[in-house]
C-alpha cells in the first residue's frame, strides 16, 4: 500500500473527528469577549512611552493600540470573537486606566494614534473579530468643561471621583455626539457602559437606536445590577454585576454551585472578573483553593452556560490582583499555557453547540457541587454536568428526562454513555466536568472499528513491506562487495 493512500486515509479519519463550527456570529450570544485593559497588555510602540515607571502601580506602562494589535492573533487563537477594550480617551497623568478623562474628541498619545487605532480595528476585521470600547462618564478634574459655568448642573463628584450625570439632557446630547464621532473615525462595533442603572431608559433607547442607525450590528452593552427597569432599556446585551461577582465567589472554591438563575434564558453576559473587581485567582487564593484547578472549572461553567462569557486579560494565566490598581497587573505572556489550552477547547466546544448559545436550559440537578443542565435548541440537545466537588460524584438521570435510544457523546472529556435499566449513569472526578452531545444510540460503530484495523492494518503491511526492500538491498550490495 503507497505512502499517498495511507496518508489520505489516516486524513480523512481525523477529519471526520473536526469539531463543526458555528454558522454565523452575528447575533451576540454567538460572541467570546476578551476585555483588555490596553496599558497594561502589550507594548508595541515604545516611542509613545511617557514616564513609564513599573515600580508605581498608578503609573503608566506602556501598553497600547499598537501592542493590543500585534496580539489579535494570540487572542483569536485562544476562541475569542471580540476585544473589549478600556477608554482611550486623552487621560491625565493618572489614567493609565482611561477613566479620568480630560478630552473625548482626543486619543491618548501614550495609548497610540488615531491612524494606529483604525488599523488596530482594520485587522480585527479582517480576521472577523469585532472591537468593543468602554464608553465612561468619568472625567478628570483637569478637563477643560469644568471651567465652564454654563455646564455646572453636567457633573457629580463622589470623593476623588467626577462623572458626568446622564439624566441631563446637555450631558445626553454630549455623549451621543461622542458617540457617533468615534464610529464615523474608527469603525468601532459597539460601545460598553458601566453603571447603565443610572442611565435613563429613555437615553439608552436613543443611543441604541443613534449607533445602530450609524454602523449596522452595533452593539450597545450595559453591566449594572439587576433590576424591573433593565427590561425597558434597548441593551444588546446586559451584564449583571452582582451576580457574576456573587458567582465567582461561589466558583473560587469547592462544595456548591450557583443556583440556576435568571442569567440563563436570556441575552445576558458574566464574567469572572473585571477592571472593577479583585482578580478571580485572588478570589480562589482567599479560599484556600489550588488557582489552576479552579480556573478550569469557573471557566468551564463561564463558557457551557447561555450567558455570553466575557474574559478579563489575564484569567487565563490564573493572574493575580486584590481590588483597585492592583487588579491592573502587566500581562504575562510566558506563563504556563495549561488554562490556554483549556480555554481553546472551550470555545471549540461553545462554537460547535448551538444548543448552548441559542436554545432553551433546564437544571436537572444541583447537589453538592454537582450540576446536571439540559439544553435543547431545534432538535439538538447537549447535557452539560459538573462536579464543583473535591469527591469524585456519580449522578443517576432518567432516561425519559432525555429521550429513548440515545446516548451521551462527551466533548470536554470524550466518551460515551448510553443508558442502562432506564437511567444514565454519569461519573465525573473530582473538580471536573464534560458536556454531551445528545444523539441517536448507534451501537458499536462497526465503520470506525473497520476503518482502523484497514489504516492500521494496511500501516502494518507497508511497514513490513518496507523493511524487506531494506534487508534485500542489504543483501545484494554485500554480495556486490
Amino acid at each position: 500500500m503507497g505512502r499517498k493512500l495511507i496518508s489520505l486515509l489516516l486524513g480523512m479519519l481525523f477529519v471526520s473527528f473536526i469539531p463543526v463550527q458555528a454558522d454565523a456570529r452575528e447575533p451576540i450570544k454567538d460572541e467570546i469577549m476578551y476585555h483588555v485593559m490596553v496599558n497594561r497588555f502589550q507594548n508595541g510602540d515604545e516611542r509613545n512611552d511617557l514616564n513609564v515607571d513599573y515600580n508605581n502601580p498608578l503609573s503608566f506602562y506602556g501598553g497600547d493600540i499598537k501592542g493590543l494589535q500585534n496580539r489579535i492573533p494570540y487572542i483569536k487563537d485562544m476562541g475569542f470573537t471580540t476585544i473589549i477594550i478600556t477608554p482611550v480617551f486623552k487621560n491625565d497623568e493618572r489614567g493609565y486606566h482611561g477613566y479620568n478623562v480630560t478630552d473625548h474628541y482626543q486619543m491618548d498619545e501614550r495609548f497610540g494614534t488615531l491612524p494606529q487605532m483604525k488599523q488596530f480595528i482594520e485587522q480585527a476585521h479582517k480576521e472577523k473579530m469585532k472591537v468593543v470600547m468602554e464608553l465612561p462618564l468619568t472625567i478628570s478634574e483637569k478637563h477643560p468643561m469644568l471651567k465652564d459655568s454654563s455646564k455646572n448642573d453636567w457633573f457629580t463628584k463622589q470623593g476623588e471621583t467626577i462623572s458626568l450625570k446622564s439624566d441631563q439632557p446637555g450631558v445626553q446630547a454630549y455623549i451621543e455626539d461622542v458617540g457617533e464621532w468615534w464610529i464615523k473615525q474608527t469603525n468601532l462595533d459597539g460601545y460598553y457602559l458601566t453603571d447603565i442603572n443610572d442611565f435613563p431608559a429613555a437615553f439608552v433607547n436613543r443611543l441604541s437606536e443613534q449607533f445602530k442607525r450609524e454602523k449596522k450590528g452595533f452593539y450597545l452593552i450595559g453591566e449594572g445590577k439587576n433590576g424591573e427597569d433593565i427590561k425597558s432599556r434597548s441593551l444588546d446585551l446586559f451584564v449583571n454585576q452582582e451576580q457574576s461577582i456573587e458567582q465567582a465567589k461561589e466558583l473560587s472554591r469547592s462544595g456548591s454551585l450557583p443556583q440556576l438563575s435568571n442569567h440563563f434564558n436570556q441575552v445576558g453576559g458574566a464574567f469572572l472578573d473585571s477592571p472593577r473587581t479583585e482578580r478571580f485567582t485572588r478570589t480562589i487564593l482567599q479560599a484556600s483553593e489550588h488557582p489552576v484547578v479552579r480556573t478550569k472549572q469557573a471557566l468551564t461553567y463561564l463558557y457551557l452556560s447561555s450567558s455570553v462569557p466575557i474574559v478579563y486579560y489575564g484569567t487565563e494565566i490564573a493572574l493575580d490582583g486584590g481590588k483597585g490598581t492592583d487588579a491592573h497587573r502587566l500581562m504575562n505572556f510566558q506563563s504556563n499555557p495549561e488554562i490556554i489550552e483549556y480555554i481553546t477547547k472551550l470555545a471549540g466546544v461553545r462554537a460547535e453547540l448551538m444548543s448552548v448559545r441559542q436554545g432553551e436550559v433546564t437544571q436537572l440537578s444541583n447537589d453538592r457541587g454537582m450540576g446536571v443542565y439540559l439544553y435543547k435548541d431545534e432538535g439538538e440537545q447537549a447535557l452539560f454536568v459538573i462536579n464543583n466537588n473535591s469527591r469524585a460524584q456519580v449522578v443517576q438521570i432518567e432516561e425519559n428526562e432525555i429521550g429513548d435510544d440515545q446516548e451521551l457523546r462527551g466533548l470536554v472529556e470524550g466518551g460515551i454513555i448510553r443508558a442502562r435499566n432506564g437511567e444514565y449513569s454519569i461519573q465525573l472526578d473530582s473538580d471536573s466536568s464534560n458536556i454531551y452531545r445528545i444523539a441517536k444510540d448507534k451501537g458499536v460503530n462497526i465503520w470506525y472499528i473497520s476503518m482502523m484495523v484497514f489504516v492500521y492494518g494496511g500501516f502494518l503491511i507497508f511497514l513490513i513491506a518496507a523493511s524487506k526492500k531494506r534487508k534485500k538491498r542489504k543483501l545484494t550490495n554485500a554480495e556486490k562487495q
